[in-house]
């Protein structure tokens, strides 16, 4: 798992339950956002199992036609220890969710077929689909015998960062050109941006800046309004509104310093980039509301 980009707290549970998990063959599954790269920890959990030298299969339950799940499992050999990955099962009508189940059970009692760890992923939330009758009970226990959220970006801020040089990285290299430096002022605007396409978005906007703007710096006038502005259109607000009977300014600073070292899990350096602040300036601010440091 040291390939997973992220040292957020929110991403190092993740991380650290995933690697317990891989060493098992038990069912997964992966619940989250779209785009925040659960296809990515499937194919993590395969390749850190036992069954890594065995194929991958991923299959797209939406819009899954008829027997699709039949010939995914024809194309693995007989015996051959494999991974079913699930993409999006949630969508799956009732006639696909009996043909699933059937086909899961034909894999307990069955010889010479397909040895599968099943490991699925949902940006729905299956339990209420149970409770709504939409998605079967039955196979819902097969599929969540380890349920595990995987955190949307905006909860990974710490990991924005290494998470854009990684994506730039990444596409200077396939388009063969000079990755773009980010400068502190972008940096700050995409730490800050709510991220409603999560990974697949700030993905898609590295890979942009690198076709658009290759070797040059980055700056704010570079982004999209959306990640100016901090928030999408649609989810802007007034941001804080101040109480009538007003506050304590010196108190909420001192709240939010400690809101800061706790998602940094008591980094200082980190804390401070999630407030905008140097190091330094945290460190009097520390001294000055007698934070323990």
């Amino acid at each position: 798992m040291k390939s997973l980009i992220g040292e957020s707290p929110a991403f190092a549970r993740l991380r650290n339950a995933l690697s317990m998990v891989a060493a098992t063959d038990v069912s997964l599954l992966l619940l989250g956002e779209p785009g925040t790269g659960k296809t990515t920890l499937a194919r993590e959990v395969h390749a850190a199992g036992a069954r890594q030298r065995g194929p991958f299969r991923a299959f797209a339950c939406t819009g899954a036609p008829p027997d699709a799940f039949g010939h995914c499992l024809a194309e693995i050999p007989n015996g051959c220890p494999a991974t079913l990955y699930l993409d999006e099962v949630g969508e799956l009508g009732c006639p696909e969710q009996a043909r699933l189940l059937h086909l899961l059970c034909e894999q307990d009692t069955a010889t010479g077929g397909p040895d599968l760890r099943v490991i699925a992923a949902s940006a729905l939330d299956l339990e209420r689909l149970v409770q709504q009758g939409i998605f079967r009970r039955d196979l819902y226990l097969r599929l969540c015998v380890v349920p595990l959220a995987v955190p949307p970006l905006r909860e990974r801020v710490l990991d924005i960062p290494a998470l854009t040089r990684h994506f730039i990285a990444d596409a200077a290299q396939r388009h063969q050109l000079d990755p773009p430096l980010i400068k502190p002022g972008a940096e700050r605007l995409l730490r800050r941006y709510t991220w409603p396409g999560n990974l697949r978005e700030l993905s898609n906007l590295c890979e942009r800046l690198v076709i658009l703007l290759p070797g040059a710096e980055v700056g704010p006038e570079n982004l999209p309004t959306a990640v100016v502005r901090g928030a999408p259109p649609a989810d802007q607000d007034l941001g804080f509104a101040l109480p009538p009977h007003g506050i304590d300014l010196n108190d909420l600073e001192a709240d939010l310093i400690r809101q800061a070292l706790s998602l940094a899990g008591g980094n200082k350096s980190r804390a401070a980039r999630l407030l905008g602040l140097t190091r330094d300036t945290l460190l009097y601010r520390l001294q000055k509301h007698l934070i323990p440091g």
